[in-house]
């Protein structure tokens, strides 16, 4: 495998003329790469569930100075394999994809036991079973282009998806699980020019936050800030996760997070995959003893908490 020091070397030049298709595109983190890749010159498809949200969000692109032309919708949900299908495959015929972005996504506060079990199966068929459906029919019509084409899939996770998230457990579950697909698919297409990105953000000030009910259960949100750093007023923005997601995309970065943070949670998770250059190996193998034994600390600060609480329950 060839390293470069800091800076990998690009994958995708640019997206000036590329077709970047997203599922949960109506959106949050979704409807901000889509509107970050017209500005690149891209065309993108949007795929989400409700009609009138893809109607709304194709009129605030163009509001935004998109042209029409450059903007695809498809009513679909990734849950439902049929409807994906031909809403991915009529995309292809519009313009093949370069860039697969797996957005879609769902959660629901609560802890397991008390959670609607209707509720925890919608977070498996969307933030799972959705992505796995869409990587199923979209792979085969990308590898009609290689191996002469470069193309991306960014599957979209989350820094439960290297750590966990306190009175969330099936979403952290789903979230680790992705985890280990990108991992398998990145070996398993290497062949076909196809590179694999999965990007980890931290807390996005999105609709999702809002819909997760996250605060409102204070006794869990007591927890959850006590286990992980939320905070909604530093919450990034879905520009924010777009503008570092479509760069990593270009250059074929693997792993991708933001803050220290992220890059601790990183060089304890990465396991057996390498670092995408030799200077962030470096840094990651300097890092991991002292990395290791905060983690330690930070273990028994959460055990003592999770704890307490038991007690103060009791």
């Amino acid at each position: 495998m060839k390293f470069s020091f800091m800076t990998p070397s690009p994958w995708l030049q640019s997206l000036e003329g590329k077709h970047v298709l997203i599922t949960g595109g109506s959106s949050g983190i979704g409807l901000a790469i889509a509107k970050e890749a017209l500005s690149q010159g891209a065309f993108v498809t949007l795929v989400a569930r409700s009609s009138t949200k893809l109607e709304k969000a194709e009129q605030n692109l163009v509001k935004d100075g998109a042209t029409k032309h450059k903007i695809s919708t498809k009513v679909a949900d990734v849950g439902v394999y049929e409807t994906l299908a031909k809403a991915i495959k009529e995309s292809f015929e519009w313009r093949a994809v370069d860039v697969l972005v797996c957005n879609a996504g769902v959660g629901k506060t609560g802890l397991l036991d008390e959670s609607r079990i209707e509720d925890l199966h919608a977070i498996i068929q969307t933030n799972l079973t959705g992505v796995v459906n869409t990587l199923h029919i979209g792979i085969p019509l990308m590898k009609q282009r290689s191996p002469q084409t470069p193309m991306s899939i960014v599957l979209m996770n989350s820094l439960s998806g290297l750590y966990f998230l306190y009175g969330n457990s099936v979403y952290t579950a789903t979230k680790h699980a992705l985890k280990g697909l990108g991992e398998t698919l990145k070996l398993e297409l290497m062949p076909y020019s196809i590179r694999i990105s999965m990007v980890f953000p931290g807390y996005v000030d999105t609709p999702m936050l809002d819909d997760s009910g996250m605060e409102d259960n204070r006794d869990t949100l007591q927890m959850i800030k006590a286990t992980t750093s939320y905070n909604r007023h530093q919450a990034k923005t879905p520009e924010q996760v777009a503008k570092y997601t479509l760069e990593a995309t270009k250059n074929g970065t693997f792993l991708v997070t933001s803050k220290f943070g992220g890059l601790m949670l990183s060089t304890l998770s990465r396991g057996p995959m390498p670092a995408g250059t030799l200077g962030r190996a470096l840094v990651e193998l300097i890092l991991y003893i002292p990395i290791r034994l905060l983690s330690f600390l930070a273990f028994f600060y959460v055990h003592y908490v999770t704890g307490h609480r038991k007690n103060k329950k009791c």
